[in-house]
């Protein structure tokens, strides 16, 4: 019976939290929604890929909390510029898109990269190369786009590799434009 159990819910906890999201997005426990819930929630837990349950390993965890700090502190401020160069009298934006050589091995590092990019106002995580060797970021202004994705791989790439346990050594930069 467990071994049953066990091939219908891969992951129970993974399904619990999904049902719970479905009924909490659709704001009704109607028997209906229930169970829809439940199928969605046990049909997806069986499409994602067995390598999301590999644990993740951590070299310095205690950093998460400072990379986490100065992700906020960067949305904030951020929001700021955005909107002085949104609403400002020049609103001459460059925008590129930039296409960010990846030091990260580690999944959950590139994916925490991906989305740190997109959380801040500005800036946003296109598409990640088959290879996983480059992300495309769009940039709403970027004057010098070497120095962008230089500033991108130093503030946060960068501190990513020294909390995730990768083969990867703090982002190098790329040779300035003499332009």
């Amino acid at each position: 019976m467990v071994k049953f159990l066990a091939k219908i819910l891969p992951r129970p906890w993974l399904s619990l939290i999904l049902l719970n999201l479905w009924l909490l997005l659709n704001n009704s426990l109607a028997s209906g929604q229930i169970l829809l819930g439940i199928l969605l929630a046990i049909g997806i837990t069986h499409l994602v890929p067995q390598s999301l349950d590999a644990p993740i390993k951590f070299k310095r965890p205690w950093r998460l909390f400072a990379y986490t700090g100065l992700v906020l502190l960067d949305i904030i401020r951020a929001n700021f510029i955005v909107a002085r160069q949104v609403l400002g009298p020049n609103s001459a934006l460059k925008s590129r898109f930039l296409n960010v050589p990846l030091d990260l091995t580690h999944p959950v590092a590139i994916s925490l990269f991906a989305g740190t990019i997109t959380l801040t106002p500005g800036t946003v995580s296109c598409e990640l190369s088959a290879d996983k060797k480059f992300l495309l970021v769009h940039a709403l202004h970027a004057e010098n786009p070497i120095d962008e994705i230089n500033a991108l791989k130093q503030r946060y790439e960068a501190r990513l590799s020294l909390i995730f346990d990768s083969e990867t050594h703090p982002a190098h930069p790329l040779p300035r434009n003499k332009a």
